[in-house]
C-alpha cells in the first residue's frame, strides 16, 4: 500500500493514535503504523486508498500535513539512492509546474542550505515551470530532529544538518480540521465558564465517540457545553443535562434571552443540532427507556475546579422532605426563582461506575462511551476503569493521559458490546467503594477531591512501612481533615 508522511503535533502525544483510529473506524478504513516510534514530529502510515488522506485532513485536529512519501533515509545518500530507484512515481507529474520546500521538525533549516539541497534532487528531471505561487504539485524535503531546549543562532547554526532521519514525498494537503482549536477557542466563546474544556482537547474527545451527522450524542455533565461544540461541528445532534442549570443559562436572565449555551451554538452556527439542555440530576434522571444514544461524552466533575452533586443531604443533616415546602406568602419554595434544591457530594467512585452502568442501558450496540478519569499517577492500575458486563474498554499503548504531574486525566473510551439494553442504573452507592466496610482495595481516583487538596499523598505503603495486620493495604490515611 502506498505510504504516508504525516507532519503531526507534537502536543497531546498519547492522543495521536486514538486520533487516528478513531477516523479509520469511523470511514471504515485500515491504517498501518510504520514509524518505529510514533511519537516524533513525522510519522509515517500506509493506506489503501488516498481518499482516505482526505479523511484524516478533515477530521484530525492534531495533523498538519499529509505527503505521499517517495524516499527516505538516514542520509541524503540513502535518500538518493532509493529515490534513483523510484523514480517512475514522478511520471505523472512530469510537465506540470512545482515547488520545492523544506521543513525541519525541531529545528529551522538555515536558508544557506536549502538551494543546495533542492539542486540535489536535479536527477528527477522534472520539466514543469518552477513556481512559488499557484503551482501544480509541493514537492517536501522533511528533516527530523531530536528536539533541543536550546535556542540561540550558535546552536541552531551547530545543530543544523544534525537530523536523525530525512523524508522525501509529494504534498497531498493541509489539516484543515488543525485550525478549529482557534476559531473554537473558549476566551473567543459567547459564552463560557471557569470549567470550560479547553476547545483543542474538546475535539480529540469528540473523535473519539465517532460524531456523524444523524448520530445523537450527550453529556449527563454538560456545564457550559464544551462537549457538544465539538461534536455538534461533525453533525452530530447534541443533548445535555446537569444539575445545576445556571452553568446552561448563564447570567443574562429574561424574557426572550437565550441560555448562554445556545448564544454559543449560535456562534458557531451549529444550534439548530442542539435537541436540548435540561436541568436534573442524572441519578433522578427523566428518562425512561434505553438503548437510543449513540454516544455519551463527558468530562465529569472531580473537584479541582467544582466537585461533583447529587440531590439529597449529607451524612447526619435534616433528611429530605417527601412534600414540597409551602413558604408563609402561600408558594411552593422550589417554585420561586432561584431556587437551589438541597445535594450532596457524589462520591467519584461511585460516580464513574454509574456512569458506565448508564452507558450501559442507553447506548445503542456499538455506541461509545467517552470520559475524563482523573488519576492519581502514582497509585492508577487498569483495574481502576469500572467494568460493567456488556461495556469493554477501547486501548491503545498505555492509554491517553493528560499529565499534570502527581496526576493527570485518563481519557477511557468504551464500546457497548451487549445487544441488549440491559436494566436502568439504581444510582444507589456501591459497598466495594465504602470505607466503613473496609474494602480491600480503592481505585486511585476514589476520594479524589480531598487527595487534591491534600497533594496526593500516595496510598501505597514505603518499604519502611509496617502497618497493623488487620489494615487493608489501600486505607491508609492520606488526608488530615
Amino acid at each position: 500500500m502506498p505510504r504516508y508522511i504525516l507532519r503531526i503535533s507534537q502536543e497531546h502525544l498519547t492522543f495521536r493514535i486514538p486520533s487516528l483510529l478513531s477516523i479509520s473506524q469511523l470511514f471504515d478504513f485500515s491504517i498501518k503504523f510504520i514509524s518505529e516510534d510514533q511519537y516524533r514530529g513525522i510519522l509515517v502510515i500506509e493506506l489503501e486508498k488516498e481518499e482516505h488522506v482526505n479523511h484524516i485532513l478533515e477530521r484530525d485536529t492534531l495533523v498538519s500535513s499529509i505527503s505521499e512519501l517517495y524516499a527516505e533515509g538516514k542520509s541524503y545518500a540513502a535518500l538518493h539512492e532509493q529515490m534513483r530507484g523510484n523514480l517512475a512515481v514522478l511520471k505523472p507529474y512530469m510537465q506540470s509546474s512545482f515547488k520545492f520546500t523544506m521543513e525541519g521538525v525541531n529545528h529551522r533549516v538555515v536558508e544557506t542550505r536549502i538551494r543546495e539541497t533542492v539542486e540535489s534532487f536535479a536527477y528527477t528531471a522534472l520539466e514543469g515551470n518552477i513556481k512559488m505561487k499557484n503551482y501544480d504539485e509541493e514537492f517536501v524535503v522533511f528533516e527530523d530532529y531530536d528536539f533541543s531546549a536550546a535556542h540561540t543562532t550558535e546552536a541552531r547554526l551547530s545543530r543544523d544538518g544534525q537530523f536523525q532521519h530525512v523524508y522525501f514525498g509529494r504534498r497531498i494537503g493541509f489539516g484543515k480540521a488543525r485550525l478549529l482549536a482557534n476559531s473554537h477557542d473558549v476566551k473567543a466563546r459567547a459564552y463560557y465558564g471557569n470549567t470550560s474544556m479547553d476547545s483543542h482537547m474538546g475535539f480529540l474527545m469528540a473523535g473519539q465517540a465517532l460524531p456523524a451527522p444523524g448520530k445523537i450524542m450527550y453529556d449527563p455533565f454538560v456545564g457550559t457545553g464544551s462537549m457538544l461544540y465539538a461534536a455538534a461541528h461533525w453533525e452530530a445532534y447534541v443533548m445535555g443535562s446537569d444539575i445545576d442549570g445556571r452553568q446552561i443559562r448563564g447570567r443574562d436572565k429574561g424574557k426572550g434571552v437565550k441560555p448562554g449555551i445556545l448564544r454559543a451554538a449560535e456562534q458557531y452556527g451549529i444550534e439548530k443540532l442542539f435537541l436540548d439542555c435540561l436541568t436534573y440530576d442524572i441519578t433522578k434522571s427523566p428518562i425512561r427507556r434505553g438503548g437510543w444514544i449513540d454516544a455519551i461524552i463527558t468530562d465529569p466533575p472531580y473537584g479541582v475546579r467544582a466537585g461533583a452533586k447529587r440531590l439529597g443531604r449529607k451524612e447526619g443533616g435534616r433528611p429530605l422532605r417527601d412534600e414540597p415546602y409551602m413558604m408563609p406568602d402561600g408558594t411552593y419554595s422550589h417554585t420561586r426563582p432561584g431556587y437551589v434544591p438541597p445535594s450532596r457530594p457524589y462520591e467519584l467512585a461511585n460516580l464513574t461506575l454509574d456512569l458506565v452502568q448508564l452507558a450501559r442501558w442507553l447506548l445503542v450496540p456499538g455506541g461509545r462511551l467517552v470520559f475524563f478519569l482523573p488519576t492519581v499517577n502514582e497509585d492508577y492500575t487498569e483495574v481502576d476503569v469500572p467494568v460493567v458486563e456488556g461495556m469493554k474498554e477501547l486501548k491503545v499503548g498505555e492509554g491517553s493521559v493528560q499529565d499534570f504531574g502527581k496526576w493527570g486525566r485518563r481519557l477511557i473510551t468504551m464500546v457497548k458490546t451487549a445487544q441488549d439494553d440491559g436494566p436502568p442504573p439504581t444510582f444507589e452507592d456501591h459497598d466495594q467503594f465504602d470505607i466503613t466496610k473496609q474494602p480491600e482495595y480503592l481505585p486511585g481516583h476514589h476520594a479524589f477531591r480531598e487527595r487534591y487538596a491534600a497533594g496526593f499523598t500516595s496510598r501505597k505503603k514505603s518499604e519502611n512501612s509496617s502497618p497493623g495486620a488487620d489494615t487493608p493495604p489501600s486505607l491508609e490515611p492520606v488526608v488530615q481533615v
